[in-house]
């Protein structure tokens, strides 16, 4: 590698920017950070996000490094016009330079378009990893404007790094030139999901497990209406349980109410990333449901969720959306059914509470699939392959 070969004495350094450091739900970038090996991470920011589970992650952020009177004129200029100043951007470039960084990685494609003039002061070679959001939604707002403030990057940046097909497919259609988008999952941390001595026969209820933002797009209300046709049918042996916190739980919380679910739902809120209560709900779980959408546009990318449940050793009903088909192959490694089909969720759910043979095999089958080939380590080891070729002058896609 690069970082540990040649006249080289320290790995290289890669300057990973975000524009708020970071929100909690954002472990997929703190996670692609913390586990570099051959190359050095100098994290820079705009500002700090109060609520972060990650703020010892940021080295600068802008708010920070500037006086008083400036200080203040930035949090208008960025509260009001989403932007920033020209002072911020030369502090942040003057910190990559001091750090010797020889790569910038911008996590979201609108980040990179907030950050285009430190790109142009710096004058480095630049990659920006797609997470859905920026792909689906941003370019639809404000009837489309969104999709012309994200235009010139396409232009600037050197790589895009698209999680799936599908979201590689999507970029493209976006305007971004086909040769420079390379498909790469981050991947997940499945050595801390994993529960060897998962036991898939029991006689108690049996535990559905929903984790992540409650919205819309995760289809946590269909989960429900689902199962409300799984118990029209006869089959009660089972206990729901969300795991996160998001604009969907009044929704969840009207539900659960019109159908007196109020002892067989637990709305758990939001828990700290990898702890033990986020293990724990692994742990406990039966079966993992995440059936995503296309909500007013809005996509998902891969959900780590769903690679996280996988490793646990869980059989996992998901859909046919987004990235989700690149990780679960249907009746091997997990259950897929089509956007929005109540009928085709409920048969889902009947054969997983009514089959541990069932359960058993895909969940096995999903852990190996999961330790085998989605892991982060191996994802971190792959991205720094890509810097590697990037500093060597080659092209990024495959």
């Amino acid at each position: 590698m690069m970082g540990t070969t040649g006249a080289l004495t320290h790995p290289p350094a890669v300057a990973h920017i975000v524009r708020g450091c970071l929100a909690r739900t954002e472990t997929f970038i703190h996670n692609q950070i913390a586990t570099l090996q051959g190359y050095q991470p100098v994290v820079v920011c705009h500002h700090r996000v109060p609520e972060s589970e990650f703020r010892e992650d940021a080295e600068v952020a802008a708010t920070e490094v500037l006086s008083g009177p400036w200080r203040y004129l930035d949090n208008l200029v960025y509260r009001y016009c989403r932007a920033t100043l020209p002072r911020s951007t030369a502090a942040l470039t003057q910190h990559i330079y001091a750090r010797k960084a020889r790569l910038l990685h911008f996590h979201f494609l609108t980040y990179a378009r907030f950050f285009r003039d430190l790109m142009r002061r710096t004058d480095l070679q630049a990659i920006v990893s797609a997470y859905g959001y920026d792909v689906s939604n941003f370019p639809r707002r404000w009837g489309g404007l969104g999709r012309a403030y994200l235009a010139p990057i396409f232009r600037s940046l050197d790589c895009f790094l698209a999680m799936s097909e599908d979201m590689r497919r999507d970029l493209i259609r976006l305007g971004c030139p086909e040769g420079k988008i390379r498909v790469h999952y981050y991947g997940t941390d499945t050595r801390r999901f994993r529960q060897p001595g998962r036991v898939y026969t029991h006689d108690r209820p049996l535990t559905i497990l929903c984790c992540g933002t409650l919205e819309v797009k995760k289809a946590q209300h269909l989960v429900l209406r689902a199962l409300r046709l799984v118990q029209e049918r006869g089959i009660n042996n089972f206990h729901v349980a969300f795991v996160g916190d998001g604009p969907l739980r009044p929704e969840l919380e009207r539900l659960i109410a019109a159908f007196g679910w109020q002892d067989r739902v637990t709305l758990a809120g939001h828990v700290a990333y990898a702890g033990e209560e986020h293990l724990g709900w692994y742990r406990r779980a039966d079966i993992f449901a995440l059936p995503s959408i296309t909500a007013k546009g809005g996509k998902e990318g891969i959900p780590g969720v769903i690679v996280e449940a996988m490793a646990a050793g869980l059989p996992v009903i998901g859909s046919y959306h987004a990235g989700i088909p690149a990780v679960i192959t249907p009746g091997e490694t997990g259950l897929l059914v089509p956007e929005h089909d109540l009928a085709a969720l409920a048969d889902a759910f009947t054969m997983l509470l009514t089959d541990p043979v069932a359960r058993q095999r895909l969940g096995s089958t999903a852990a190996r699939r999961a330790a085998n080939d989605l892991d982060l380590y191996s994802g971190t080891a792959a991205l720094e392959r890509i810097y590697d070729e990037m500093l060597e002058g080659r092209q990024c896609a495959a």
